[in-house]
C-alpha cells in the first residue's frame, strides 16, 4: 500500500499547477532576404528551455504558456543564431525573420544534425503527433503511415518494412545512426528495435547507397530519438498502449536529465514492456500468435563549446509465437490447408501461453560517438559501434525418441557480433557548398548451434565515401562518390569435408541529385544513382526448414553481384489549404536476388513444408505515389493517398513475385476547436482499399493471389490540459468492419485470414519534476 500511495502522490504532484496557462503561440520561420520558409530550424523557448523543430513548411508551436515576456532562439544551418524578444498577452502567430549568414556557428555548440538536411530523394517524416497515431504497432506498421512504404508480413505479429517495391537487405534501418546488424536474413526476422526510443521516424526513399552503404538501393529508415538536454532539467514521458484484439498492452517510460552542478553532463535511460495473446480473426483464434516484449536504453552525454561525447546501450528482448496452423504433418494435409478457408485448429481459444514453435531474439547495441569542431563551419565525427544478436528458433515438435532430449532448447540457434566505425568529415556553407568525407568499416562473425540452416561465417567490409552540396536559394545540386569492398568467408560440411569459400566484392557507387524550388510553394527534386550488393549467406548457403516462415529454403552457391541503376523523381506543391506529393521512380537491376517458390512441397521427418529457392535474374521495378491533403475550412482536412508498383522479370518477361498490389487510402479529419480542458481534438475516418495483384507469374505460387478487399478505420485524439500538465489521449479502430481477407504480402495467408477489428487506446504523459528556470 505504501507503494501505491506514494504513486499516487507522485502522479498528482504532476498536475499541481496552481495558474492557468492556455496561451498557444504559432509561429512561422523564413528567410529574411528571399522569405522562404525554413523548414526543420532549432526554436528554443528560452524561459522553460523547451527545444523543437519547425516543420517541412517552418512552422513550429509552442503550448500551454502563461502571460508575460518570452525570448526564443532560432538556429538555421546558414542563417545567424538569433533570439527574438516579445509579450505575450493571448494566442497569436507571429513570423520570425532570420539573417542570413555563413558565420553560423558562433559560440553555440552544434551537435549533429542529420534531420535538418535536405536530400535530392524523397524523403518523409513521422513526428511526435503522427507517432501518436501508430504507437504500440511494431515499426514497420508504423512506417506504413508513409507513401511508398508497406511491410511484407509474416502472419499477425511480424512485419518488416518494404519500400518502393523493395525489402530486406535493399533496406537500410539506422537505429539511433547506426546501421542495424542482426540475423536480417530471414523474412520474419523484425528489426529488433522498440520504437518507443524514437521520437521521429524518417524515410529516405531511393539509392542512398553513397552515404549509407553500397546495399541501400531500396532506401532508408532513419529512427531518431531526440537529443538529450542541455540545461539543468529533469523531464520525461509515460507512453500506454491497450489494444483489445490479443487483449495486449504495452508501457514505456523515459527519464531525461541534465545536472547544473555538473556542467555539459546530459543523460536519458528509457525502458519499455509489452505483452499480447492469440490474435483472433473475424472468425477464429490464431493458436499461439503471443508476442512478449521488455526492453531498455541508457544514454550519456557530455558536450563542451568545441567537442562532445555521446555514449548509449540498448538491449532489445521478444519472444514471439509461431502460428501453429502453418506447421502440417503430411502433404495431404497440407494441400487441404491450402484449398481451405479456415485453418485445422480454428477451435483455438484465447490465451497468453508461448509454445512450440516460437522465436526468441535478443539484441545489444554498444555505441559512442565523439564529434570536435575543427572550425566554425566544419566538425569531425568519430562513431564506434558493437552490437550482438542471438537468434534461437524451436520446433513445433521435440525429435520423436529423444527422452533425454531438453525440450527447451532451440532446433536454430545463431549468434552474430557486429563491429562497425566511421570517421567523416563535414563542412557548412564554403562558398555555397556543404560536404562530407570519410570512411567506414564493418567486422561481423557468426556462429551456430543445433541444426544446420545457413553456415558459419566472418564478414569484412570497408567503404570510404565523399559528397559534396552546392546550396542556392532555389537550387541545389548534390554529387556522391564511394567505392566499396567486401570479404565474405563461409564454412561448412559436405559429407565429412569442411569447405571454406572466400568471396571478395567490389565496386563503385555514385549518386548525383538536385533540388530545384521555382516558386516558394513548389519543390521539384530529381536523384540518380547507382547501387550493388553481394549475394547474402543464406541466398548463398541455406539449405532446410525455416521454422520461423514454415518453409524449406535453398540458396544458390552461384549467385552473382546484384547491380542496380535507380531514378526516383517528385514534386512537392505547399500552397495555402492544399498540399500535394507525387513521386515516381525507376530501377534497373543487374541479376537481381530474390526468393521463388519452387513447383511442390515437400515431406520431411518434422512434417511437409512449402519449398522456396534464391535465383537471380535481370529485372525492372517502377512505380509510383501521390499525396494529397486539402484543407477546405479550418476545422477540416480531407487527405488521399495513392501506390502503384511494377515489376518485371526480364529474362523471362513475366511479372516479379511478391510485389505490392495498388493501393488507395482516405482520410478525413474534423478538427475541433479547443473546449476548456480539450484542446487540439480530432475524429478521423480512413478508408484504403487494396487491390488484387493480377501482376503475378502464372502457376508460379503454391496459393493464388488473395482477392481485393476494403478496410474501414478510424482515429481520435484529444490533449487534455490539466494547468501545465497535458495528457495525449488517441483512439484507432482498425478493420472496424471486422472485414475477412488476406493479405498477398503476407507469408501465412496460405494458411489463415487476416486480424480482425481492433480497438486501441493510448495516453501519453510528457511531465517535469525539475527544471531550473
Amino acid at each position: 500500500m505504501k507503494h501505491i500511495s506514494f504513486f499516487v502522490l507522485f502522479i498528482l504532484s504532476l498536475f499541481a499547477r496552481s495558474q492557468t496557462c492556455d496561451i498557444v503561440l504559432k509561429g512561422h520561420v523564413c528567410d529574411d532576404d528571399n522569405h522562404e520558409s525554413l523548414g526543420f530550424a532549432f526554436v528554443k523557448l528560452l524561459n522553460d528551455n523547451r527545444l523543437i523543430q519547425t516543420n517541412e513548411k517552418g512552422e513550429f508551436e509552442f503550448s500551454g504558456l502563461c502571460k508575460g515576456k518570452y525570448s526564443i532562439l532560432v538556429q538555421h544551418v546558414g542563417c545567424r543564431d538569433t533570439v527574438f524578444e516579445f509579450d505575450l498577452n493571448k494566442s497569436k502567430k507571429i513570423s520570425f525573420h532570420l539573417p542570413h549568414n555563413l558565420n553560423s556557428l558562433q559560440d553555440v555548440e552544434v551537435v549533429e544534425k542529420k534531420s535538418d538536411e535536405k536530400v535530392p530523394q524523397t524523403m518523409q517524416t513521422l513526428d511526435a503527433k503522427q507517432l501518436d497515431k501508430v504507437k504500440g504497432q511494431s515499426l514497420g506498421e508504423q512506417l506504413k503511415q508513409m507513401n511508398g512504404v508497406t511491410t511484407f508480413n509474416t502472419g499477425s505479429t511480424i512485419s518488416k518494412p518494404m519500400i518502393n517495391g523493395m525489402q530486406g537487405y535493399r533496406v537500410l534501418i539506422l537505429n539511433n545512426g547506426i546501421r542495424q546488424e542482426g540475423q536480417q536474413w530471414g523474412n520474419e526476422h523484425a528489426p529488433e528495435i522498440d520504437p518507443f526510443i524514437a521520437q521521429k521516424l524518417s524515410v529516405v526513399r531511393g539509392a542512398s547507397a553513397v552515404r549509407y552503404g553500397s546495399d541501400a538501393i531500396g532506401g532508408v529508415v532513419l529512427v531518431e530519438p531526440n537529443n538529450l538536454p542541455d540545461t539543468a532539467s529533469l523531464t520525461g514521458e509515460f507512453n500506454s498502449v491497450g489494444y483489445t484484439n490479443g487483449r495486449g498492452g504495452v508501457g514505456s517510460l523515459f527519464l531525461e536529465g541534465n545536472f547544473d552542478k555538473l556542467p555539459g553532463f546530459r543523460w536519458r535511460v528509457q525502458g519499455t514492456v509489452k505483452r499480447s495473446g492469440n490474435i483472433k480473426t473475424p472468425d477464429y483464434y490464431l493458436d499461439n500468435t503471443g508476442v512478449e516484449e521488455t526492453n531498455f536504453s541508457y544514454a550519456l552525454g557530455y558536450h563542451r563549446k568545441k567537442f562532445g561525447v555521446d555514449v548509449y546501450y540498448s538491449q532489445f528482448n521478444s519472444n514471439i509465437g509461431i502460428f501453429s496452423g502453418a506447421h502440417i504433418g503430411n502433404l495431404t494435409d497440407l494441400y487441404a490447408a491450402f484449398n481451405s478457408s479456415k485453418p485445422e485448429d480454428s477451435l483455438a481459444v484465447f490465451s497468453y501461453e508461448i509454445k512450440r514453435p516460437y522465436q526468441n531474439t535478443e539484441h545489444e547495441l554498444v555505441k559512442a560517438a565523439l564529434h570536435i569542431h575543427t572550425s566554425q563551419r566544419s566538425r569531425i565525427y568519430v562513431n564506434y559501434a558493437w552490437q550482438y544478436n542471438i537468434r534461437q528458433e524451436f520446433d513445433k515438435h521435440v525429435p520423436k525418441g529423444s527422452a533425454q532430449y531438453d525440450a527447451n532448447k532451440p532446433e536454430l540457434d545463431y549468434r552474430i557480433g557486429t563491429q562497425t566505425a566511421e570517421v567523416y568529415w563535414e563542412h557548412d556553407y564554403i562558398k555555397s557548398f556543404r560536404g562530407k568525407f570519410g570512411a567506414q568499416g564493418l567486422l561481423q562473425k557468426n556462429v551456430y548451434l543445433g541444426r544446420f540452416f545457413i553456415p558459419n561465417y566472418m564478414n569484412q567490409s570497408y567503404g570510404i565515401f565523399a559528397i559534396e552540396r552546392f546550396v542556392r536559394s532555389r537550387i541545389e545540386v548534390e554529387a556522391g562518390l564511394r567505392l566499396d569492398n567486401k570479404d565474405l568467408q563461409s564454412y561448412y560440411y559436405i559429407g565429412n569435408v569442411l569447405q571454406s569459400p572466400q568471396l571478395n566484392f567490389q565496386n563503385l557507387s555514385y549518386n548525383l541529385g538536385a533540388i530545384y524550388k521555382p516558386l516558394s510553394f513548389m519543390k521539384f527534386n530529381l536523384n540518380l544513382a547507382n547501387g550493388w550488393r553481394a549475394p547474402a549467406v543464406n541466398e548463398l548457403y541455406s539449405d532446410g526448414l525455416h521454422h520461423g516462415v514454415a518453409a524449406i529454403e535453398r540458396g544458390d552457391k552461384n549467385l552473382k553481384t546484384e547491380y542496380c541503376l535507380n531514378a526516383i523523381g517528385g514534386v512537392v506543391i505547399d500552397h495555402k489549404k492544399f498540399r500535394a506529393e507525387a513521386t515516381a521512380y525507376a530501377y534497373e537491376f543487374e541479376n537481381y536476388i530474390y526468393y521463388n517458390p519452387s513447383n511442390q512441397p515437400e515431406l520431411t521427418i518434422r512434417g511437409a513444408f512449402p519449398v522456396f529457392n534464391y535465383t537471380q535474374n535481370n529485372a525492372s521495378i517502377r512505380g509510383g505515389d501521390m499525396l494529397l491533403n486539402y484543407q477546405p475550412i479550418k476545422h477540416l482536412e480531407v487527405k488521399a493517398r495513392a501506390m502503384w508498383v511494377r515489376g518485371r522479370n526480364k529474362d523471362l518477361n513475366i511479372p516479379l513475385i511478391y510485389m505490392p498490389s495498388d493501393r488507395y487510402e482516405t482520410s478525413i479529419a474534423f478538427k475541433f476547436g479547443d473546449i476548456k480542458l480539450f484542446k487540439e481534438s480530432y475524429l478521423e475516418p480512413t478508408f484504403q482499399f487494396i487491390d488484387k495483384q493480377y501482376r503475378v507469374p502464372v502457376n508460379s505460387d503454391f496459393v493464388a493471389a488473395p482477392d481485393a478487399y476494403y478496410l474501414f478505420g478510424l482515429n481520435a485524439g484529444t490533449t487534455i490540459q490539466l494547468n501545465k500538465q497535458p495528457l495525449i489521449l488517441t483512439f484507432s479502430i482498425n478493420n472496424a468492419a471486422n472485414s475477412v481477407y488476406r493479405d498477398y504480402l503476407d507469408r501465412f495467408r496460405y494458411y489463415n485470414d487476416a486480424p480482425g477489428v481492433n480497438y486501441t487506446l493510448r495516453l501519453r504523459v510528457p511531465f517535469v519534476l525539475y527544471d531550473k528556470h
